[in-house]
């Protein structure tokens, strides 16, 4: 998986992996049709693997208590629905209500998961100097929400590391408790953290910066991923503009469609989400067969690709 991963980060540049996150946040926010957010999900898990497999369990855990959150804020609020599974004099759950809150929290989820990968995949400092040169002040407020996540991410492993040590009691309710207390604590110091580091950035003027000039070299590699991300972006538009993909999102009844077309769009978002691992397979295989096999170098690279 290293090999492969390295594979990828060194025939790609930022300007290329920047398209395909916009289209990964397409795909992600376009479409709620539960089969096709699931093969999302599962493309940009599998993703998170190849990139980073050793905060895998640290990040799951996060996105869970995220996603259990946004499930049961959104039954709260939508209890729209004719089939009734609970009731309570204050609540009423339904298949439909239950279904839309789990479309919900899996898009926010894929959200998470799309920033978190292209933090992993990408040189942030280089997107934000070209940013800069004309989108300085948006190129501050990207850079902090690419950073967002991954420092979200941190909180929550020292903050829970610490609530161990003060609540030894967590069963059942306790437990509940003590996972709302701490996404209440993480998030308010990621808040209180980006706020500063927003401040230090103004303050040493970034947003007054002069305009920078970078020369970007493009590879075969970057081609394929951005064509195959752009067109993707078009195909999802279109896909949307005919109503396809999508249910009737927080109405009392939905509908659900399983046909020839939903797999189509699934399958291709599937593919260009996995492009990095497709890429850096591709490198792999080729420095594997051809190149190591004529390349009489003694460099670490041809080393470690033999």
């Amino acid at each position: 998986m290293k090999k492969i991963y390295s594979g990828f980060k060194q025939s790609t540049n930022s300007f290329s992996i920047l398209m395909y996150l916009v289209s990964v946040i397409v795909s992600s926010l376009i479409f709620n049709n539960p089969i096709i957010i699931l093969a999302i999900f599962i493309s940009l898990l599998i993703v998170i693997i190849f990139t980073t497999i050793n905060k895998l369990k640290s990040y799951m855990k996060f996105t869970s208590i995220i996603f259990v959150t946004t499930l049961l804020f959104n039954l709260i609020i939508n209890q729209r629905g004719t089939n009734i599974i609970f009731q309570m004099p204050f609540i009423k759950i339904t298949n439909e209500s239950l279904l839309n809150a789990g479309i919900l929290a899996f898009s926010f989820v894929n959200l998470l998961l799309a920033f978190y990968i292209y933090d992993a995949l990408t040189n942030v400092k280089i997107i934000f100097d070209l940013m800069s040169r004309s989108l300085q002040s948006i190129a501050i407020v990207f850079i902090l929400t690419i950073k967002f996540i991954p420092r979200i991410i941190e909180i929550f492993e020292s903050t829970n590391y610490l609530y161990k040590f003060r609540n030894t009691n967590n069963i059942g309710k306790n437990k509940i408790k003590k996972q709302m207390n701490i996404v209440e604590i993480v998030l308010n110091k990621a808040i209180a953290n980006f706020m500063n580091v927003s401040d230090v950035l103004i303050t040493k003027g970034y947003n007054n910066r002069d305009k920078v000039k970078q020369r970007i070299n493009s590879s075969k590699s970057d081609y394929v991923l951005f064509i195959v991300s752009l067109l993707t972006v078009v195909f999802n538009i279109i896909m949307a503009f005919l109503n396809l993909g999508k249910v009737s999102f927080g109405s009392a009844t939905v509908n659900i469609l399983m046909d020839k077309k939903i797999i189509i769009i699934s399958l291709i978002n599937f593919i260009m989400i996995i492009m990095p691992i497709l890429i850096g397979g591709s490198q792999y295989l080729w420095w594997k067969w051809y190149v190591s096999k004529i390349t009489a170098s003694n460099i670490p690279t041809a080393k470690n690709f033999r």
